[in-house]
């Protein structure tokens, strides 16, 4: 434990023999090892005595310079009372010196007597002039300006506005701050306001990369469209975006020349996400090449873009005057394209975009548009195929019900009629939605579609076997293939046809002698089921 003394002042007439325990550390050695009795001798009496292995003993003068210059490189905690930190008595410490010793005269440089010990730091620096006399070209201990990997006339060897020698690393390292800050919601707006920012990005999305510094410039050009990719996600940026000055052509000139496949992937993003304003639809349409970039990313090897870009295509498809459009666009490049994508891509996400894309086409038609989808090759029937063994149920729903906004519009004697009915045919195999019983239904309402559908190979036997259907969730696609058997059998020219149809007599006969409570939970237009299957077997009656 240690005991508290009275504070006493050191001074260079006490030397050691005050008593402040703070300045315990100043007493010197004993020939056994530190001690805390206090030395009879005097500190230069002790140096006096210490051998020296070079030579002669050394007087107190150079030894106190020695000690000197030992104890100012020293550092020595204080010690304090509570024991952390303090000084234990038995620690072997050195001595400090008298404060008499003479200090020795700082000298301006470092100097070497010996030329054997100068060769040996040949590369140490000198201030000013070496001791050889020659001027030192560098010094390390000062600050640099960086260098460049290559001249400014190099750099800037095509059109370019900024002037003088920069910083590429410095260039790409702001490039990514505000890369990381784009991502925030409330900065997207003021961003893409700030004075010069979108011209800025927009010169390292279109700068020609050198052979020098390739890797460096993809990263930089990656960067910058993705800060584009974050700031159009904001609505209130959209609209300015889409029309500022060289922004849409640049970015389609990535999506089609850019051999980096997430500078392809982020420009498809960009379009997306362009297109999702309903003021943006119809401008981007019009623009030249856009409607080519997209169908050139539905081919990329990058899954991610082909998944963008099939749904800047739906997107665009949900205004009706763009449907049009896209349908005739490069002689049905558009919808060979989402076909495509429908049957062969691996991504989920691809085929349930491009699915959709068609649908919105099927809804938001024009005579146009429905004449030039029903007439493409293999469309209708891709429709169909995927209907029917696709595992996705989204890209199923949506094909479903394209071709069902499809039947709407395609009757007879039009030439498509006749590849509808065949998709409509296969298609009614999946039975987990109405769309496809509506389908048929709802051609069966027009008198002229009603011969060429009894003629048309297997479409009687799918109606009849959707008529025969008793599971739980199947109610509703029943009740729609009764109606379209009822209305059927108002053409009286094709009774006879339907008569000697198998499955059609034993619907209608079912359906007739069913329970009639269970019916009338199933009306068609306010009429019960049942009563629908007497007034077609009464329609048919006079030809069995």
């Amino acid at each position: 434990e240690v005991e508290q003394e009275k504070e006493s002042v050191y001074s260079s007439a006490q030397g050691f023999e005050g008593n402040n325990p703070q300045f315990d550390y100043r007493k010197p050695y004993s020939e056994s090892g530190f001690s805390a009795e206090p030395s009879s001798k005097h500190q230069s009496d002790m140096a006096d005595e210490w051998p020296n292995q070079n030579g002669p003993p050394l007087d107190s003068e150079s030894m106190g310079g020695q000690f000197n210059e030992g104890w100012d490189n020293m550092y020595m905690p204080e010690s304090t009372s509570s024991g952390f930190g303090m000084m234990s008595e038995n620690e072997n410490i050195a001595p400090k010196p008298e404060p008499y010793f003479p200090e020795p005269e700082p000298t301006g440089q470092y100097t070497i007597d010996d030329e054997e010990q100068e060769s040996k730091y040949s590369e140490f620096p000198y201030e000013g002039v070496t001791p050889r006399g020659s001027v030192q070209e560098e010094d390390i201990f000062q600050f640099q300006e960086p260098r460049l990997s290559m001249t400014s006339e190099d750099y800037f060897n095509y059109s370019d506005p900024v002037q003088g020698e920069i910083c590429p690393l410095a260039v790409r390292k702001v490039i990514k701050i505000m890369r990381y800050f784009s991502r925030v919601l409330s900065a997207m707006e003021p961003l893409a306001q700030q004075s010069g920012l979108v011209d800025a990005l927009l010169y390292h999305m279109t700068k020609k990369p050198h052979s020098v510094d390739y890797e460096d410039e993809i990263s930089s050009r990656v960067d910058a469209i993705a800060v584009v990719v974050n700031l159009a996600c904001a609505e209130e940026n959209k609209i300015m975006m889409v029309y500022h000055p060289g922004l849409l052509d640049a970015v389609i000139n990535i999506a089609n020349h850019d051999p980096i496949d997430e500078a392809r992937e982020h420009a498809a993003i960009v379009l997306m996400n362009l297109a999702y304003a309903e003021e943006n639809k119809v401008h981007m349409v019009n623009q030249d090449h856009l409607l080519d970039t997209l169908v050139h990313l539905l081919s990329d090897v990058s899954p991610f873009t082909r998944r963008y870009a099939s749904a800047a295509l739906f997107t665009l498809a949900c205004t009706y005057a763009n449907t049009a459009v896209m349908a005739r666009h490069c002689d049905g490049g558009i919808l060979e394209a989402l076909r495509k994508v429908l049957l062969n891509d691996p991504i989920d996400e691809a085929r349930v975009n491009a699915a959709e894309a068609l649908f919105n086409m099927a809804r938001n038609n024009s005579d146009d548009t429905v004449e030039n989808m029903g007439n493409h090759p293999r469309l209708l029937a891709s429709l169909a195929h995927s209907v029917l063994s696709d595992y996705s149920a989204d890209v199923r729903a949506y094909s479903a019900r394209a071709l069902e906004w499809l039947s709407a519009d395609i009757h007879f004697p039009m030439p498509c009629h006749r590849i509808l009915l065949k998709a409509l045919t296969t298609a009614s195999q999946w039975t987990k939605t109405t769309c496809i019983a509506e389908a048929l239904k709802m051609q069966a309402s027009l008198s002229e579609n009603r011969k060429p559908m009894v003629e048309h190979p297997g479409l009687l036997d799918a109606i009849a076997t959707l008529s025969l259907l008793d599971g739980i969730t199947d109610d509703e696609v029943k009740t729609c293939a009764i109606s379209a058997l009822e209305r059927l059998s108002k053409e009286a020219s094709t009774r006879h046809i339907m008569v000697k149809n198998e499955g059609v007599m034993t619907a209608l006969t079912k359906a007739t002698f069913a329970n009639d409570g269970a019916d009338d939970d199933f009306p068609d237009e306010g009429t019960p089921t049942a009563l629908l299957m007497k007034t077609a077997l009464k329609n048919l009656a006079e030809h069995m």
